[in-house]
């Protein structure tokens, strides 16, 4: 894929990466285009310290206010910057945590100012031409990249010197498979999650139900 590209911009990929409400602002102000509401903040803020240093937490946020692409973005903040090397991210279904997949891959693929501040994580992406088949055997400096682009798993290229290199993010749906999850890198080493969010655990029927909430929240 030839040589990186060099970061555009230090200070603010710098002052990015120790806050996630400027990450947010600098890098999707497409997506969070309105102001903040004090619960949005709050939501930040929690985020922040979960990533950072640890937690458990919920939060109940009215629709359509913007939680999905907060959690999304949330994930793309913890890979990026080196805090985590593995998030999953647990939607209401597989379809839902799919779907979320996609948007998260859209955002590495095809937002260019995250290009210009992490070309060690996006700019391979991006050389892959959204042609999956072409990440087994992508090299940089003679070196297999070992990316990967699936439909429920999404591996960061090991790039030596990123903070991201090898993370991996991963989704599920809740009534899935989410018991004893882990990867397996190429040096033999097994991870598993560091970090996890679950968005939307409900389905409308499955909130009609005493018997199916009480099952979510068992597994949750």
């Amino acid at each position: 894929i030839g040589e990186l590209p060099p970061v555009a911009d230090p200070d603010r990929k710098a002052k990015a990466s120790s806050s996630f409400q400027y990450f947010c602002e600098a890098y999707f102000s497409l997506t969070f285009h309105l102001a903040w509401s004090p619960d949005h903040l709050k939501v930040i803020t929690k985020i922040e310290e979960a990533v950072t240093k640890g937690g458990l937490f919920s939060l109940a946020m009215a629709r359509g206010s913007g939680k999905s692409s907060i959690a999304e973005v949330a994930c793309i903040w913890a890979v990026l910057n080196g805090y985590r090397d593995f998030v999953c991210l647990i939607g209401s279904d597989e379809g839902h945590a799919c779907d979320m997949l996609d948007s998260i891959k859209t955002e590495l693929d095809g937002n260019d100012l995250l290009l210009t501040d992490y070309p060690e994580v996006c700019f391979p992406i991006q050389a892959l031409d959204g042609i999956a088949n072409r990440a087994n055997g992508q090299l940089y400096q003679g070196k297999r990249t070992q990316i990967g682009w699936t439909a429920k798993e999404i591996v960061l290229p090991t790039i030596a010197g990123s903070k991201a290199s090898g993370a991996i993010i991963k989704v599920a749906g809740l009534t899935g498979r989410i018991r004893g999850m882990k990867f397996k890198r190429p040096d033999g080493t097994t991870v598993r999650p560091s970090l996890v969010g679950v968005d939307d655990p409900h389905t409308d029927e499955a909130a009609r139900s005493l018997s199916h909430c009480a099952t979510r929240e068992a597994r949750l």
